[in-house]
This record gives structure tokens, C-alpha cells and sequence, in this order.
């Protein structure tokens, strides 16, 4: 069995006393460990004797009332000073808060190497490192069985439960999720407390191990070494168990194994579905042959669905997935034109963690999706509502607020029409004739219809601008100098802008003369020179 505090005092050759903390003479040694530095809890798992020849120990009162309750709060075996050193005197504080925590405080004789105390607590815990390696045996027994996808979640986690004779539960605190097992709600009391203390230390300086009896009596968290910051809660299943860190990390590791098998498995489902949404979009892909796959590979529901659409850089998407994933909440996602397209059950509950996830930034929301036929107009209207939506809410709907009547088509045909109708012709005429009309109708909208700063953000002559408005009035039948045209061309740009086909950019200072001798100008060589100059 392992030594306790009251059978190192017992020992005649370690010329040990106690001076404060007799309630706490019983708790086990797990081992014995030099360290002078005021905060030695950062780097203990619970159990460790500390000793010091008192460097790390605090001169004025506070401090060492302040050091002993550190240590006590990390559930250490006890203090053990060595007389005659660089120890302060022991305020009389420090010791009756000893006394009041149950935290043995002892002095050792100068002549007693620390080397002697570590030895016996070695050799007292020998039978406990037989009992460890066979713990690991047995853990990575449980490891072999995750490998080749032999245990399910809840029998993966009641067999390390049986071999640690603990409660075991890993927990994301940032998703405040509890991620293995699933089902069992009572975990959940270990997230709030897990957050408060990861919130004590400044990023990338944890402590090896979380004390987290604020929601359990002894209980504990270790890191999980995986790619998201999750953790290993631990809660003894019985009083005066020991906890053995050692095969805790080892439990970990396996864990870990697991969460990254899911986590493959994930991403072959996330990889399958994003073809299967692309293969949706082009309209490669028959409704029924989709719906099937939908339901059997990536376990949606009948319909209806949702298509939302985000500005996420790269980075997020992964985070997104998971998260979804996380809460039971099927998915496809595809990545198009600077955007991110979802699509979804229609779940309020997926929409909440999209809107958690995607930290900033609207989310564009298209109508019921009832057939999967109507994907692709679906994506029209999430990115047409991510676009123009309004400010009163970061999830914006198509087809409510500023997307209502009197302000935008309600229909994607209609948009469609209006784009086809109004810009088609400069579509083709720039592309036939290598012109920049439709450039130059963006920055005329963009500078408010304003013809001399229009002229001075191309680089180019008043006259040539006169020109190609003059050109696109003839192409589009409407006129630049009147309000309901004008309207209507913004109107227009604005629905191709939605339906992924945006005018070309136009940049500040762009000097493009020549292009009307291209476009059959019969000025064209007055016009080329004033753009010239």
C-alpha cells in the first residue's frame, strides 16, 4: 500500500516532526518532490509531498497563508521543510491555517537528505507500480479494440472506467459540450467549473492537472491531446482512492485515439457531402438518387431543408462542421465563390450554431427547401440575403425585412429576368467587343450617379465617359438621367451581384482609353486621345 504522512513521521531515521496540519497526518504519499518555487502546484498532479529548504516560501504572513491554501487547494500529501536552511520563520497565520485545512506542514533535521524521503516513499508505492503497469495492459487493451472500431462509445468508456475506478467523462468547455459518452447529462456539471479555471492562466500555461472539486469532491482534468482543447474530467467513484496521473494519461491518450477516429470518420462524411452539395448545385445529380444519399450517408431527415450561406475564412469551416456534428445536427457544406453554403434540416437549433460559430458577419437564409430540385435557387436566395439583408438581425431571411415587396424581386426567376433583360446586352457587348461599359455603369452607381467623379475614379475624359453611358442607354433602352431608369440599372447590377454574376471591377485612377476604337465609336480617335491624355 502506499505510505501516509503519519508513517513518514513514524520513521525514526527521517528525524521528522509535525508542526501544524495533524488532521491531514493519514493522506497517502504518491511521491516526494523537490521544488523552491512559490507556486509549485503548476507542475503536481495531487498526492506529491513537497519539499523545500524554503526559498519558495513567502517571508510576510499573507504570503504564506496564501502558499499553504495553494497547496491544499491542489490536494497535495503535505509540506515537508528542512530545518537550518533559507526557510523564513513560520508565521503563526500560516500555521493555524494548516491546522484549519488539514494540511500537514512538517520540518525535517538538516542532516536528512531529501534523497532519503523520496527512497522510502519509492519503495513503499512499488506494489502500486506493479498495479499501474498492469492498469496499462489493460488501457491499451481498450486502445487495440478503438483501433480496429471494436467498442462502441458507452462500452468504450465503462471499460476505462472499470480499469481507473473512476467516473470518466471528456468535455469541450469552449462548445460547452460533453463529448464522450453523450447520453449521460450529469457530466455536464463539469463545464461551468472547467471554464472559471482555464480562465485563471493565460493561453498555452495550464497546469498539468485542473482541480475541479467545484463540481465534485476530488475531482480533476486532464488535456486530452487532440486538435480542439478538450479535457479529461475525472471524479473518484469512492473516497480514499488514490489517483494515479500516470494511467490517467495514459486513459487520455486513448481517448484522443477514439476522438480522432470519430473525427476521420467525420471528415469522409464532410468530404462526401461537399461533392454530393456540388453535384446538387450543377444539377448533376437526380433529386432522388440525392435525397437517398442524403438520408443514408449523411442521416438527414425528410424535408424540408435550409440552405444558409456565410463569409467564413477557411479556418472556420472545420470548427463549424464539428460543431454541428457535435450536436447531432446533419449537414452538407460546400465552399463557392468566397462563400460558404450549409445545407441543413430546418432546425432553429442549427441556425443557433451557425450564428456561435461564425463569430461576425450576417448569415443568408433561403425559403423551405421541399425539393431537393430547388437547391440551386435556394443558394441564390441565402447569398442574396446575406448580401442585401438588413441590420437588425445576423440571421437574415430572403424574403423578409429589406427583401420584402416594393424593394427587391421576391423570386429568383424574377431576378433572373430583370438581369437578363437590363444587362444582358452589355454582358454581350463586352465580351463581343472587348468594352468596359459594364465597369463603368458599377462606378457610375457606385459614385452616385455623379459624372465628374465618376470620370476621375476611371482615369478617364468626361467626354469618353458621356460616350459609354450614352452606348449603355442605347443597349438597355433606359436613361442614366432619369430617376426610375436609374433605379432600375441599380436594381439590376444589384440582382447580378445576388445571382453570382457581378459586374467586372473597376479600380480608382483606371486609365482604359481605347477601348471605345474597339467598340465602333465614330469618335473614336477624339475619344482615344482624351482618355489618353
Amino acid at each position: 500500500m502506499p505510505i501516509t504522512v503519519r508513517e513518514l513521521l513514524e520513521r525514526p531515521d527521517l528525524k521528522t516532526r509535525l508542526v501544524a496540519g495533524a488532521a491531514g497526518i493519514d493522506r497517502v504519499v504518491t511521491w516526494a518532490h523537490v521544488c523552491e518555487l512559490e507556486d509549485p502546484t503548476a507542475w503536481l498532479c495531487g498526492g506529491e509531498l513537497v519539499m523545500t529548504v524554503g526559498i519558495g516560501i513567502p517571508r510576510e504572513p499573507s504570503g504564506q497563508v496564501a502558499y499553504v491554501e495553494r497547496l491544499a487547494r491542489a490536494e497535495l500529501a503535505g509540506l515537508m521543510i528542512c530545518e537550518g536552511m533559507k526557510a523564513p520563520p513560520l508565521a503563526p497565520d500560516m500555521l493555524a491555517t494548516a491546522d484549519r485545512l488539514g494540511f500537514p506542514v512538517l520540518l525535517t533535521a538538516y542532516e536528512v537528505p531529501f534523497v532519503a524521503v523520496s527512497r522510502v516513499v519509492a519503495d513503499a508505492n512499488l506494489e502500486q507500480e506493479h498495479r499501474r503497469l498492469r492498469q496499462a495492459v489493460q488501457v491499451y487493451e481498450v486502445a487495440r479494440l478503438v483501433v480496429h472500431g471494436e467498442l462502441a462509445e458507452r462500452e468504450l468508456i465503462g471499460r476505462l472506467e472499470r480499469i481507473v475506478g473512476a467516473h470518466l467523462a471528456v468535455v469541450d468547455p469552449l462548445l460547452e459540450r460533453v463529448l464522450l459518452p453523450r447520453d449521460r447529462t450529469s457530466d455536464l456539471r463539469f463545464l461551468a467549473p472547467l471554464r472559471r479555471m482555464i480562465e485563471r492562466y493565460p493561453p498555452g500555461q495550464l497546469p498539468a492537472v485542473l482541480q475541479l472539486s467545484e463540481a465534485t469532491p476530488g475531482a480533476i482534468a486532464l488535456a486530452v491531446p487532440t486538435r480542439r482543447p478538450v479535457f479529461l474530467a475525472v471524479a473518484p467513484q469512492r473516497t480514499g482512492v488514490a489517483r494515479d496521473i500516470v494511467t490517467l494519461r495514459h486513459v487520455a491518450t486513448v481517448l484522443a485515439l477514439a476522438l480522432e477516429r470519430e473525427r476521420a470518420e467525420r471528415e469522409r462524411r464532410y468530404r462526401f457531402g461537399s461533392e454530393l452539395f456540388a453535384q446538387l448545385a450543377d444539377g448533376r445529380l437526380p433529386g432522388e438518387l440525392a435525397l437517398e444519399l442524403l438520408r443514408r450517408e449523411q442521416g438527414f431527415p425528410e424535408p424540408p431543408y435550409l440552405v444558409a450561406a456565410v463569409a467564413a475564412p477557411d479556418r472556420v469551416l472545420p470548427e463549424l462542421q464539428d460543431a454541428l456534428a457535435t450536436l447531432g445536427t446533419p449537414h452538407v457544406a460546400l465552399r463557392r465563390d468566397g462563400l460558404v453554403y450549409l445545407l441543413l434540416p430546418e432546425r432553429a437549433t442549427a441556425l443557433e450554431v451557425v450564428e456561435r460559430a461564425v463569430a461576425v458577419g450576417k448569415i443568408g437564409v433561403s425559403q423551405p427547401v421541399r425539393t431537393l430540385a430547388r437547391v440551386v435557387e435556394a443558394m441564390v436566395e441565402a447569398r442574396w440575403a446575406l448580401e442585401r439583408g438588413g441590420d437588425r438581425s445576423r440571421v437574415v431571411r430572403f424574403g423578409e425585412g429589406a427583401l420584402g415587396a416594393g424593394h427587391w424581386p421576391l423570386s429568383v426567376e424574377a431576378a433572373r429576368e430583370l438581369v437578363d433583360r437590363v444587362l444582358g446586352p452589355l454582358f454581350a457587348h463586352d465580351a463581343r467587343q472587348g468594352s468596359h461599359l459594364l465597369p463603368t455603369l458599377a462606378a457610375f452607381l457606385a459614385h452616385d450617379a455623379s459624372w465628374s467623379a465618376t470620370a476621375r475614379a476611371l482615369g478617364i475624359h468626361r467626354q469618353t465617359l458621356v460616350y459609354r453611358l450614352r452606348r449603355i442607354e442605347q443597349l438597355t433602352g433606359l436613361r442614366v438621367d432619369r430617376v426610375s431608369d436609374l433605379a432600375t440599372l441599380y436594381l439590376a447590377t444589384e440582382a447580378a451581384r445576388a445571382l453570382g454574376r457581378p459586374l467586372p471591377q473597376w479600380s480608382e485612377g483606371r486609365r482604359a482609353g481605347g477601348a471605345e476604337r474597339a467598340s465602333g465609336s465614330p469618335q473614336g480617335a477624339t475619344v482615344g486621345a482624351a482618355a489618353s491624355e
